[in-house]
Protein backbone atom coordinates (compact mmCIF):
# COMPACT_ATOMS: atom_id res chain seq x y z
CA UNK A 1 0.00 0.00 0.00
CA UNK A 2 1.44 3.52 -0.78
CA UNK A 3 -0.25 5.02 2.41
CA UNK A 4 -1.96 7.99 3.86
CA UNK A 5 -0.35 10.89 4.92
CA UNK A 6 1.88 11.83 1.56
CA UNK A 7 3.27 11.78 -1.88
CA UNK A 8 2.47 13.71 -4.97
CA UNK A 9 3.19 13.66 -8.83
CA UNK A 10 4.06 14.86 -11.24
CA UNK A 11 3.27 15.26 -15.14
CA UNK A 12 6.69 14.09 -16.99
CA UNK A 13 7.09 11.23 -18.48
CA UNK A 14 10.64 9.18 -17.66
CA UNK A 15 11.94 8.43 -20.80
CA UNK A 16 15.76 8.85 -23.15
CA UNK A 17 15.47 12.43 -22.42
CA UNK A 18 15.38 11.98 -18.37
CA UNK A 19 18.41 9.55 -18.48
CA UNK A 20 20.54 12.13 -20.88
CA UNK A 21 19.80 14.70 -18.76
CA UNK A 22 20.79 13.35 -15.48
CA UNK A 23 24.22 11.94 -17.15
CA UNK A 24 24.65 15.28 -18.80
CA UNK A 25 24.18 17.15 -14.93
CA UNK A 26 24.28 14.44 -12.05
CA UNK A 27 27.51 12.35 -13.40
CA UNK A 28 30.36 12.40 -11.02
CA UNK A 29 31.13 11.38 -7.88
CA UNK A 30 30.95 13.71 -4.73
CA UNK A 31 31.68 11.94 -1.54
CA UNK A 32 33.17 8.88 -3.12
CA UNK A 33 37.00 8.51 -1.60
CA UNK A 34 39.62 5.55 -2.48
CA UNK A 35 38.42 4.48 0.95
CA UNK A 36 34.55 5.73 1.60
CA UNK A 37 31.05 6.43 -0.31
CA UNK A 38 29.85 9.53 1.70
CA UNK A 39 26.11 10.25 2.44
CA UNK A 40 24.33 12.14 4.73
CA UNK A 41 20.43 12.36 5.58
CA UNK A 42 17.73 14.82 7.68
CA UNK A 43 15.06 14.17 9.64
CA UNK A 44 12.48 16.22 11.49
CA UNK A 45 12.53 16.61 15.26
CA UNK A 46 10.32 14.68 17.87
CA UNK A 47 8.33 17.63 18.91
CA UNK A 48 6.81 18.50 15.38
CA UNK A 49 4.53 15.67 15.21
CA UNK A 50 5.60 13.08 18.19
CA UNK A 51 6.99 11.00 15.31
CA UNK A 52 10.34 9.47 15.56
CA UNK A 53 11.61 10.55 12.17
CA UNK A 54 15.43 10.18 13.20
CA UNK A 55 14.73 6.42 13.47
CA UNK A 56 15.44 6.62 10.03
CA UNK A 57 19.46 7.46 10.90
CA UNK A 58 19.49 3.98 12.90
CA UNK A 59 18.28 2.13 9.89
CA UNK A 60 20.62 3.02 7.15
CA UNK A 61 23.76 2.95 9.70
CA UNK A 62 22.54 -0.52 10.60
CA UNK A 63 22.56 -1.82 7.12
CA UNK A 64 25.69 -0.06 6.34
CA UNK A 65 27.02 -2.01 8.73
CA UNK A 66 26.07 -5.36 8.09
CA UNK A 67 27.62 -4.03 4.17
CA UNK A 68 30.56 -3.02 5.47
CA UNK A 69 31.58 -5.71 7.84
CA UNK A 70 31.76 -7.66 4.79
CA UNK A 71 33.88 -5.47 2.79
CA UNK A 72 31.95 -2.58 1.65
CA UNK A 73 31.29 -2.13 -2.06
CA UNK A 74 33.48 -2.72 -4.27
CA UNK A 75 35.89 -2.31 -1.28
CA UNK A 76 34.92 1.30 0.02
CA UNK A 77 33.02 1.80 3.67
CA UNK A 78 29.64 3.37 3.22
CA UNK A 79 29.29 5.95 5.83
CA UNK A 80 26.77 8.56 6.89
CA UNK A 81 28.34 11.41 7.56
CA UNK A 82 25.86 13.84 8.50
CA UNK A 83 22.43 13.47 10.11
CA UNK A 84 20.97 17.32 10.15
CA UNK A 85 18.01 18.31 11.99
CA UNK A 86 15.19 20.54 9.45
CA UNK A 87 13.62 21.82 12.81
CA UNK A 88 10.45 20.26 11.24
CA UNK A 89 10.34 23.72 8.75
CA UNK A 90 9.88 24.13 5.09
CA UNK A 91 12.91 26.54 5.34
CA UNK A 92 14.81 24.28 7.52
CA UNK A 93 13.94 21.12 5.08
CA UNK A 94 15.88 23.48 2.30
CA UNK A 95 18.86 24.52 4.17
CA UNK A 96 19.18 21.22 5.53
CA UNK A 97 19.65 19.72 1.80
CA UNK A 98 21.64 22.76 0.38
CA UNK A 99 24.20 21.74 2.99
CA UNK A 100 24.03 17.99 2.39
CA UNK A 101 25.25 19.07 -1.26
CA UNK A 102 27.26 22.25 -0.95
CA UNK A 103 29.09 21.62 2.05
CA UNK A 104 29.13 18.26 3.03
CA UNK A 105 29.22 16.92 -0.77
CA UNK A 106 27.90 13.93 -0.44
CA UNK A 107 27.34 11.15 -3.20
CA UNK A 108 23.57 10.14 -2.06
CA UNK A 109 20.92 11.64 0.32
CA UNK A 110 19.00 9.74 2.94
CA UNK A 111 17.42 9.53 4.73
CA UNK A 112 15.01 12.00 4.45
CA UNK A 113 12.63 11.53 6.95
CA UNK A 114 10.44 15.00 7.21
CA UNK A 115 6.88 15.93 7.11
CA UNK A 116 7.91 18.69 4.94
CA UNK A 117 9.86 17.64 2.40
CA UNK A 118 10.71 21.50 0.76
CA UNK A 119 13.80 20.74 -0.31
CA UNK A 120 12.90 18.05 -2.75
CA UNK A 121 13.13 20.36 -5.76
CA UNK A 122 16.43 21.73 -5.19
CA UNK A 123 17.80 18.13 -4.43
CA UNK A 124 15.80 16.74 -7.72
CA UNK A 125 17.64 19.98 -10.26
CA UNK A 126 21.22 18.60 -8.34
CA UNK A 127 20.18 15.22 -10.03
CA UNK A 128 21.27 14.16 -6.62
CA UNK A 129 20.41 10.13 -5.43
CA UNK A 130 17.94 10.44 -2.94
CA UNK A 131 16.02 8.21 -0.36
CA UNK A 132 13.55 8.41 2.46
CA UNK A 133 10.17 8.13 4.00
CA UNK A 134 7.40 9.33 1.10
CA UNK A 135 4.84 11.54 2.99
CA UNK A 136 4.96 14.65 1.42
CA UNK A 137 4.31 15.78 -2.58
CA UNK A 138 7.67 16.75 -2.88
CA UNK A 139 9.07 13.19 -4.02
CA UNK A 140 7.34 13.78 -7.16
CA UNK A 141 7.05 17.50 -7.70
CA UNK A 142 4.99 20.46 -6.84
CA UNK A 143 1.45 20.61 -5.62
CA UNK A 144 0.29 21.64 -9.07
CA UNK A 145 1.81 18.45 -10.92
CA UNK A 146 0.40 16.49 -8.43
CA UNK A 147 -3.06 17.75 -8.77
CA UNK A 148 -2.77 16.92 -12.36
CA UNK A 149 -1.68 13.31 -12.19
CA UNK A 150 -4.77 12.95 -10.03
CA UNK A 151 -7.16 14.53 -12.49
CA UNK A 152 -5.61 12.43 -14.88
CA UNK A 153 -6.13 9.18 -12.98
CA UNK A 154 -9.75 9.92 -12.18
CA UNK A 155 -10.02 10.40 -16.02
CA UNK A 156 -8.90 7.21 -16.50
CA UNK A 157 -5.47 8.12 -17.55
CA UNK A 158 -3.08 5.94 -15.20
CA UNK A 159 0.11 6.58 -17.39
CA UNK A 160 1.36 9.94 -16.19
CA UNK A 161 4.55 9.80 -14.29
CA UNK A 162 6.50 12.01 -11.86
CA UNK A 163 9.10 13.73 -13.34
CA UNK A 164 11.22 13.53 -10.27
CA UNK A 165 13.76 10.27 -11.23
CA UNK A 166 16.37 11.04 -8.77
CA UNK A 167 14.40 10.85 -5.74
CA UNK A 168 13.29 7.39 -4.51
CA UNK A 169 10.72 6.78 -1.43
CA UNK A 170 10.73 3.41 0.42
CA UNK A 171 7.30 2.50 -1.23
CA UNK A 172 7.16 4.48 -4.13
CA UNK A 173 7.43 8.09 -5.24
CA UNK A 174 3.45 8.05 -5.87
CA UNK A 175 0.39 8.52 -3.98
CA UNK A 176 -3.14 9.44 -5.07
CA UNK A 177 -4.17 11.33 -1.89
CA UNK A 178 -7.61 12.11 -3.65
CA UNK A 179 -8.29 8.63 -4.83
CA UNK A 180 -10.81 6.81 -2.24
CA UNK A 181 -8.21 4.60 0.06
CA UNK A 182 -8.78 1.31 0.34
CA UNK A 183 -7.32 0.94 3.75
CA UNK A 184 -9.91 2.40 6.10
CA UNK A 185 -12.61 1.11 4.07
CA UNK A 186 -11.76 -2.53 4.38
CA UNK A 187 -11.50 -2.73 7.65
CA UNK A 188 -14.59 -1.23 8.35
CA UNK A 189 -16.32 -3.99 5.99
CA UNK A 190 -14.30 -6.56 7.59
CA UNK A 191 -15.81 -5.20 10.86
CA UNK A 192 -19.17 -5.15 9.80
CA UNK A 193 -19.07 -1.06 10.78
CA UNK A 194 -21.85 0.49 9.88
CA UNK A 195 -21.61 4.03 10.92
CA UNK A 196 -17.98 6.10 10.57
CA UNK A 197 -16.44 9.07 11.57
CA UNK A 198 -13.18 11.09 10.37
CA UNK A 199 -10.89 13.28 12.32
CA UNK A 200 -7.91 14.96 10.49
CA UNK A 201 -5.89 17.89 11.19
CA UNK A 202 -5.91 21.04 9.08
CA UNK A 203 -2.13 20.86 7.60
CA UNK A 204 -2.62 20.20 4.04
CA UNK A 205 -1.13 16.63 4.29
CA UNK A 206 -3.78 15.55 6.47
CA UNK A 207 -6.66 17.47 4.54
CA UNK A 208 -5.41 15.50 1.52
CA UNK A 209 -5.61 12.17 3.29
CA UNK A 210 -9.05 13.20 4.47
CA UNK A 211 -10.09 13.49 0.59
CA UNK A 212 -8.90 10.19 -0.09
CA UNK A 213 -10.12 8.66 3.11
CA UNK A 214 -13.77 10.03 2.45
CA UNK A 215 -13.82 8.89 -1.33
CA UNK A 216 -13.09 5.31 0.20
CA UNK A 217 -15.92 5.29 2.45
CA UNK A 218 -18.27 6.90 -0.45
CA UNK A 219 -16.76 4.19 -3.15
CA UNK A 220 -17.49 1.19 -0.66
CA UNK A 221 -20.25 1.83 1.01
CA UNK A 222 -19.37 3.13 4.32
CA UNK A 223 -21.63 5.80 5.60
CA UNK A 224 -19.85 9.03 7.10
CA UNK A 225 -21.89 10.20 9.72
CA UNK A 226 -19.48 12.68 11.15
CA UNK A 227 -16.13 14.48 10.82
CA UNK A 228 -14.28 17.26 12.27
CA UNK A 229 -11.63 18.63 9.98
CA UNK A 230 -10.46 21.41 12.33
CA UNK A 231 -8.11 20.21 14.79
CA UNK A 232 -5.10 21.34 15.21
CA UNK A 233 -1.25 19.26 16.34
CA UNK A 234 -1.22 19.52 20.10
CA UNK A 235 -5.15 19.96 20.66
CA UNK A 236 -6.23 18.18 24.19
CA UNK A 237 -10.07 18.98 24.52
CA UNK A 238 -12.16 15.99 22.81
CA UNK A 239 -15.79 16.59 24.73
CA UNK A 240 -18.04 17.82 21.65
CA UNK A 241 -16.16 15.34 19.12
CA UNK A 242 -17.04 12.53 21.76
CA UNK A 243 -20.40 12.99 22.28
CA UNK A 244 -21.06 13.16 18.50
CA UNK A 245 -19.35 9.93 18.70
CA UNK A 246 -21.97 9.06 20.88
CA UNK A 247 -25.13 10.55 19.43
CA UNK A 248 -24.56 9.54 16.05
CA UNK A 249 -24.02 5.74 17.16
CA UNK A 250 -20.41 5.79 15.60
CA UNK A 251 -19.15 2.47 15.07
CA UNK A 252 -15.67 3.45 13.31
CA UNK A 253 -12.82 6.08 13.66
CA UNK A 254 -10.52 7.00 10.70
CA UNK A 255 -7.91 9.13 11.67
CA UNK A 256 -5.36 11.50 9.47
CA UNK A 257 -3.05 12.49 12.39
CA UNK A 258 -0.28 11.47 14.23
CA UNK A 259 -0.96 8.26 16.62
CA UNK A 260 -0.87 10.89 19.94
CA UNK A 261 -3.87 12.46 18.51
CA UNK A 262 -5.66 9.59 17.12
CA UNK A 263 -4.81 8.71 21.09
CA UNK A 264 -6.53 11.40 22.68
CA UNK A 265 -9.84 10.75 20.21
CA UNK A 266 -9.67 7.10 21.73
CA UNK A 267 -8.94 7.65 25.16
CA UNK A 268 -11.77 10.19 25.77
CA UNK A 269 -13.92 8.26 23.83
CA UNK A 270 -13.49 4.97 26.55
CA UNK A 271 -13.48 7.79 29.53
CA UNK A 272 -17.26 8.77 28.31
CA UNK A 273 -18.24 5.13 28.85
CA UNK A 274 -18.01 4.24 24.91
CA UNK A 275 -17.54 1.02 23.98
CA UNK A 276 -17.72 -0.98 20.81
CA UNK A 277 -15.57 0.70 18.62
CA UNK A 278 -12.81 0.40 16.10
CA UNK A 279 -10.15 2.55 15.75
CA UNK A 280 -7.56 3.51 12.45
CA UNK A 281 -4.76 4.81 12.64
CA UNK A 282 -2.20 5.57 9.36
CA UNK A 283 0.91 6.19 12.25
CA UNK A 284 1.81 4.49 15.48
CA UNK A 285 2.95 0.93 14.74
CA UNK A 286 5.79 0.76 17.16
CA UNK A 287 6.79 -1.66 19.46
CA UNK A 288 7.53 1.07 22.11
CA UNK A 289 3.43 2.15 21.41
CA UNK A 290 2.51 -1.21 22.03
CA UNK A 291 4.20 -1.60 25.48
CA UNK A 292 3.13 1.68 26.51
CA UNK A 293 -0.41 1.84 26.14
CA UNK A 294 -1.23 -2.49 26.13
CA UNK A 295 -4.32 -2.85 26.64
CA UNK A 296 -5.63 0.51 26.19
CA UNK A 297 -5.17 0.29 22.45
CA UNK A 298 -7.81 -3.09 22.08
CA UNK A 299 -9.78 -2.18 19.27
CA UNK A 300 -7.41 -0.04 17.50
CA UNK A 301 -5.93 -1.50 13.44
CA UNK A 302 -3.02 -0.08 11.79
CA UNK A 303 -2.42 -0.42 8.10
CA UNK A 304 1.15 -1.08 6.89
CA UNK A 305 3.01 -1.20 3.63
CA UNK A 306 5.15 -3.94 4.51
CA UNK A 307 4.64 -7.52 6.20
CA UNK A 308 4.25 -7.17 9.97
CA UNK A 309 7.04 -7.90 12.12
CA UNK A 310 4.72 -10.45 14.26
CA UNK A 311 3.98 -12.40 11.09
CA UNK A 312 4.87 -16.02 12.07
CA UNK A 313 6.82 -16.24 8.59
CA UNK A 314 9.10 -13.40 7.85
CA UNK A 315 10.98 -13.05 4.76
CA UNK A 316 14.95 -12.61 4.72
CA UNK A 317 15.05 -8.94 4.66
CA UNK A 318 12.76 -8.47 7.76
CA UNK A 319 14.76 -10.99 9.63
CA UNK A 320 17.87 -9.26 9.15
CA UNK A 321 16.28 -5.98 9.86
CA UNK A 322 14.85 -7.22 13.30
CA UNK A 323 17.45 -8.54 14.01
CA UNK A 324 20.03 -6.13 13.49
CA UNK A 325 17.74 -3.76 15.93
CA UNK A 326 17.71 -6.41 18.66
CA UNK A 327 21.95 -6.49 18.25
CA UNK A 328 21.69 -3.17 18.56
CA UNK A 329 19.43 -2.51 21.41
CA UNK A 330 16.56 -0.33 19.64
CA UNK A 331 12.81 -1.09 19.32
CA UNK A 332 11.65 -1.45 15.52
CA UNK A 333 9.95 1.54 14.41
CA UNK A 334 8.27 2.07 10.62
CA UNK A 335 11.03 5.27 10.41
CA UNK A 336 13.83 2.90 10.85
CA UNK A 337 12.71 0.58 8.80
CA UNK A 338 12.21 2.94 5.76
CA UNK A 339 15.46 3.59 6.43
CA UNK A 340 16.93 0.43 6.16
CA UNK A 341 15.37 -0.31 2.91
CA UNK A 342 16.52 3.04 1.59
CA UNK A 343 20.08 1.75 2.28
CA UNK A 344 19.01 -1.47 0.46
CA UNK A 345 17.89 0.29 -2.49
CA UNK A 346 20.81 2.45 -2.82
CA UNK A 347 23.38 -0.52 -2.25
CA UNK A 348 21.75 -2.78 -4.81
CA UNK A 349 21.90 0.64 -7.00
CA UNK A 350 25.54 0.92 -6.48
CA UNK A 351 26.36 -3.25 -6.89
CA UNK A 352 24.35 -2.57 -10.43
CA UNK A 353 25.84 0.25 -11.40
CA UNK A 354 29.71 -1.35 -11.46
CA UNK A 355 32.77 -0.20 -10.03
CA UNK A 356 32.92 2.88 -11.76
CA UNK A 357 29.58 4.09 -10.62
CA UNK A 358 28.46 8.14 -10.55
CA UNK A 359 25.41 9.40 -9.41
CA UNK A 360 24.05 9.20 -12.55
CA UNK A 361 24.60 5.51 -12.81
CA UNK A 362 23.37 4.47 -10.00
CA UNK A 363 19.97 6.82 -10.33
CA UNK A 364 19.88 5.00 -13.85
CA UNK A 365 20.27 1.03 -12.37
CA UNK A 366 17.26 1.64 -9.70
CA UNK A 367 15.07 3.07 -12.76
CA UNK A 368 15.43 -0.17 -14.74
CA UNK A 369 14.83 -2.44 -10.96
CA UNK A 370 11.03 -4.38 -11.89
CA UNK A 371 10.42 -6.12 -8.48
CA UNK A 372 12.65 -4.16 -5.51
CA UNK A 373 11.12 -5.74 -2.30
CA UNK A 374 14.33 -5.10 -0.02
CA UNK A 375 14.36 -9.30 0.25
CA UNK A 376 10.48 -9.54 1.06
CA UNK A 377 10.02 -6.45 2.90
CA UNK A 378 7.60 -4.85 0.91
CA UNK A 379 5.58 -5.71 -2.52
CA UNK A 380 7.56 -5.47 -5.02
CA UNK A 381 8.17 -2.46 -6.78
CA UNK A 382 8.42 -1.78 -10.87
CA UNK A 383 10.66 1.32 -10.64
CA UNK A 384 10.70 1.56 -14.54
CA UNK A 385 7.33 3.53 -13.41
CA UNK A 386 7.87 3.63 -9.95
CA UNK A 387 7.55 7.35 -10.24
CA UNK A 388 3.85 6.99 -10.82
CA UNK A 389 0.65 5.45 -10.61
CA UNK A 390 0.93 2.06 -9.42
CA UNK A 391 -0.71 -1.38 -10.48
CA UNK A 392 -1.80 -2.76 -7.06
CA UNK A 393 -2.66 -1.76 -3.61
CA UNK A 394 -1.68 -3.81 -1.12
CA UNK A 395 -1.69 -3.37 2.88
CA UNK A 396 -1.32 -5.60 5.90
CA UNK A 397 -3.10 -4.72 8.74
CA UNK A 398 -2.19 -5.61 12.65
CA UNK A 399 -5.14 -5.10 15.44
CA UNK A 400 -3.95 -4.17 19.22
CA UNK A 401 -5.18 -6.82 20.73
CA UNK A 402 -4.09 -7.23 24.98
CA UNK A 403 -0.51 -5.63 24.35
CA UNK A 404 0.17 -7.02 21.18
CA UNK A 405 0.09 -6.47 17.45
CA UNK A 406 -1.53 -9.31 15.96
CA UNK A 407 -1.44 -9.89 11.54
CA UNK A 408 -5.05 -9.56 10.31
CA UNK A 409 -7.01 -10.35 6.91
CA UNK A 410 -4.10 -12.05 5.46
CA UNK A 411 -3.42 -15.74 4.66
CA UNK A 412 -0.48 -17.31 7.04
CA UNK A 413 2.77 -16.58 5.13
CA UNK A 414 0.94 -13.87 3.00
CA UNK A 415 0.60 -10.95 5.22
CA UNK A 416 -0.38 -8.67 2.50
CA UNK A 417 -3.69 -7.73 1.45
CA UNK A 418 -3.65 -6.51 -2.18
CA UNK A 419 -6.58 -5.33 -5.09
CA UNK A 420 -6.11 -4.06 -8.62
CA UNK A 421 -5.53 -0.89 -8.34
CA UNK A 422 -5.50 2.23 -11.27
CA UNK A 423 -8.25 1.83 -12.06
CA UNK A 424 -9.13 0.39 -8.42
CA UNK A 425 -11.66 -2.13 -7.90
CA UNK A 426 -15.64 -1.68 -7.55
CA UNK A 427 -16.26 -3.39 -4.61
CA UNK A 428 -13.30 -5.10 -2.16
CA UNK A 429 -14.89 -8.33 -2.14
CA UNK A 430 -11.66 -10.67 -3.93
CA UNK A 431 -8.45 -9.59 -2.37
CA UNK A 432 -5.31 -11.39 -3.59
CA UNK A 433 -2.49 -12.01 -1.43
CA UNK A 434 1.04 -11.50 -1.35
CA UNK A 435 4.06 -12.49 -0.98
CA UNK A 436 3.28 -15.58 -3.45
CA UNK A 437 3.28 -19.20 -2.18
CA UNK A 438 6.88 -20.65 -3.18
CA UNK A 439 6.57 -22.28 -6.48
CA UNK A 440 4.43 -19.96 -8.03
CA UNK A 441 4.39 -16.57 -9.71
CA UNK A 442 1.01 -15.64 -9.20
CA UNK A 443 -0.58 -14.52 -6.46
CA UNK A 444 -3.49 -15.93 -4.72
CA UNK A 445 -6.87 -15.02 -5.02
CA UNK A 446 -9.30 -14.72 -2.23
CA UNK A 447 -11.04 -17.85 -3.21
CA UNK A 448 -7.88 -20.41 -3.54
Amino acid sequence: MKRLLVLVVALSTIGLGTVSTAQAQGAGRPGVTATEIKVGGLSSPMSVLNVPYADGFDGVNAYFDIINKKGGVYGKKLKLVAQLDDLGSPSGNIRAARSLVEEKKVFAVMPVMTNSFAGSAYLASKNVPTFGLNIDAGWCGTSTEHRAIEDAIAAGKYDELCNRSTLFGEKGSFICFSCGQIAPAYIALQKGAKRAALFTYTHSSSAACAEGTRAGFKQYGIDLVYEDTSLEFGFSDVSADVQALKDKKVDFVSTCMDFGGAFKISQGFKQAGGTGMTFYAPEGYRESTIKKYGSQLDGWFFGLGFVPWQSKVLPAGTKAYLKAMKQKGITPSEQSQAGWINANMFVDGLLKSGKDFTQASVVDAINSFTAFSANGMIPPQNWSNGHGPDTQACTAYVEAVNGKFVPRFGKPGQPLVCFPDNPRPPTLDDPYYLPAKTGTTTTTSAGS
